[in-house]
């Protein structure tokens, strides 16, 4: 009898720390950067360019990158048709970057590993996690 009650805490210990482990903490959201690897720099005043604007969309010409951190794609991201997201996994498990449409799909993002898309059309476009349906995203492409 004994041996039961303690299987059962113990059981009942480790399902909570599982819990734990995949669960969603908004404490500490994921980032959403305005350059990709190696884009930023400084502009003409010496200030560093991240290149974003003033208003958070990312500058022509520039990429985008989205951070996975903590099961969390970040804020929603603007960019210009024509530009260059790139989706960085910062987290553990593996995960997708997958449009609601169906219009892009990264697959499976391993852990350290990152996927590019280009956004040709202008639009909005809702994204979530194959694997984490409770992981979501927007990104607004303009003309």
């Amino acid at each position: 009898m004994r041996s039961r009650v303690l299987a059962g805490a113990l059981l009942a210990i480790m399902l909570v720390l599982g819990a734990a482990a995949c669960g969603d903490d908004d404490d500490d959201a994921g980032t959403t950067n305005g350059a990709a690897d190696g884009a930023s720099g400084t502009s003409d005043d010496g200030a560093a360019d991240d290149g974003a604007s003033d208003d958070g969309s990312a500058v022509a010409g520039e990429g985008v990158t989205i951070t996975i951190d903590n099961f969390d794609f970040g804020e929603p991201v603007t960019v210009a048709a024509g530009q260059t997201v790139t989706v960085q996994n910062d987290d553990g498990p593996p995960h997708t970057w997958t449009a609601v449409d169906e219009s892009f799909d990264s697959e499976a993002i391993a852990s350290g590993a990152s996927y590019e898309h280009t956004f040709d059309a202008p639009g909005s476009y809702d994204f979530f996690c194959k694997f984490h349906p409770s992981m979501t995203g927007s990104i607004t492409v303009t003309g």
